[in-house]
């Protein structure tokens, strides 16, 4: 897959972590932070992911960098769907286990640092490179951050019926059911594309919600003080 598809990926990550971030600073919600958060390390996995394409994975920094950034979006974004969706305090509990996991895969990744073996499509879907205490981590990241966005957009969809909320369940199923395969074995080629595809999903569906009030609605989704949207 061409380079230049990984830095545009990366420049749109980074608009949407800026537009987040500019949300965050007028409205102070705990969820536009969590989001930009997120975004963000979309921006690191996809520059690792530029750099190395072409060279395969061969500077181990770069590997450790993009495990934890691609394993971190996907935790991160989780969190602001949680201050949306249930009460602050259950919120704040649920981004501390998140914290807890982010620095579990940042210390064990340097502390045991990943052979790189195999190819960049391999190494790409952790095969071979995410192994021993970063795995799990790794893994418990992935599969509850992945199941708590989509349930939450999903209920979320339930109660208001707008598309938005679908199309960001859609772009989180798409991303998270792309690591899995390829964890397995299957699909390693499509993963990429997979995370591009899941990207588009969900910034379309933060554009449709910001579209909402030409129909009558409120703008973005407001947090009353228990933290629920």
């Amino acid at each position: 897959m061409p380079t230049t598809l990984y830095w545009a990926a990366a420049v749109l990550a980074a608009v949407f972590a800026v537009i987040l971030a500019g949300r965050y600073r007028e409205r102070h919600a705990p969820f536009y932070l969590w989001w930009t958060f997120s975004f963000s390390f979309y921006v690191i996995a996809f520059v690792m992911e530029a750099l190395t394409v072409a060279t395969n994975w061969h500077l181990l920094w770069q590997y450790q960098l993009y495990v934890i950034a691609s394993s971190s979006l996907v935790g991160t974004m989780s969190v602001g769907t949680t201050y949306l969706a249930v009460p602050r305090r259950w919120a704040h509990g649920y981004a501390g286990f998140i914290i807890l996991l982010i620095l579990g895969v940042a210390v064990t990744v340097f502390a045991l640092p990943p052979a790189l073996h195999g190819s960049w499509t391999q190494l790409n879907a952790g095969i071979g490179g995410i192994v021993g205490p970063t795995q799990l981590f790794y893994v418990l990241m992935a599969s509850i951050g992945g199941t708590v966005v989509i349930l939450g957009a999903l209920w979320s969809w339930w109660k208001t019926r707008r598309l938005y909320n679908l199309l960001i369940a859609a772009g989180a199923l798409v991303s998270t059911s792309g690591g899995t395969l390829a964890s397995t074995g299957i699909g390693l080629s499509a993963l990429p594309l997979m995370n591009i595809i899941g990207l588009l999903l969900i910034f379309w569906g933060y554009l449709e919600s910001r579209a909402v009030p030409a129909a009558g609605a409120a703008a973005t989704p407001r947090v009353s003080s228990d933290g629920r949207g």
